[in-house]
């Protein structure tokens, strides 16, 4: 997450920007150095195409909802292993880049570290908890996508949809839209997981399952 200069920062050394002799401005170097960090990140964000710019602070909080999930959701014990990790699966093109690596980092869920993971294919992503899809694909690769997660025995997997047009309908879980996230109920009931009273509350709607 981006970090902000709070006033905090600008107390420590008084009179922070003085003028020389010879008229130059000159800037305490204890507190220079101190935000130098900072100041490079806000350039750098400045520096990048409005577009750019906007899918970042899209993603980054896609990334925290996502966060927010694992944390809401129950998966049953027996869906991890020893290394009891939360592991999400990215599938087919990655739209965070390394967003979703720094937000998830550190950031335990119920006692559990997040391992990342990254592919093109299901088989790629065996053993994820979470796997997350693009909007890339056409709407009978995506069925088939889902008809393949969760034909499986004893499948506890929570699928994420980036603004797929009919994704819950199509039997998947949850559906990041513009207006926050649509939500099945009866998919998840399905894969064994238990949904906290919050997302439910929060979602912006309820879709019935349509498994034709």
């Amino acid at each position: 997450m981006m970090g902000r200069i709070q006033m905090t920062d600008l107390e420590v050394v008084p009179n922070l920007v003085t003028i020389n002799h010879r008229g130059i401005v000159e800037i305490k170097q204890a507190i220079f150095y101190r935000t130098l960090p900072i100041m490079v990140v806000l350039l750098l964000i400045m520096s990048m195409p409005k577009q750019a710019n906007a899918q970042y602070a899209e993603y980054e909080t896609k990334a925290g909802m996502i966060y927010t999930f694992g944390k809401l959701v129950t998966w049953p014990s027996k869906a991890f292993d020893s290394k009891n990790k939360l592991v999400l699966g990215v599938l087919g093109d990655d739209p965070f880049g390394s967003i979703i690596d720094n937000v998830l980092k550190n950031r335990p869920v119920n006692g559990r570290y997040w391992e990342i993971r990254r592919g093109t294919s299901i088989k790629e992503l065996k053993g994820s908890h979470i796997i997350f899809i693009g909007n890339s694909y056409p709407r009978d690769v995506l069925k088939s996508i889902l008809d393949d997660i969760y034909s499986k025995k004893n499948s506890m997997v929570l699928t994420i949809g980036d603004n797929i047009d009919g994704f819950c309908e199509l039997g998947g879980i949850i559906n990041l839209t513009t207006n926050l996230y649509q939500l099945n109920v009866t998919a998840a009931n399905n894969a064994q997981l238990t949904v906290d009273v919050k997302l439910l509350n929060l979602a912006s709607d309820i879709v019935p399952y349509d498994n034709n």
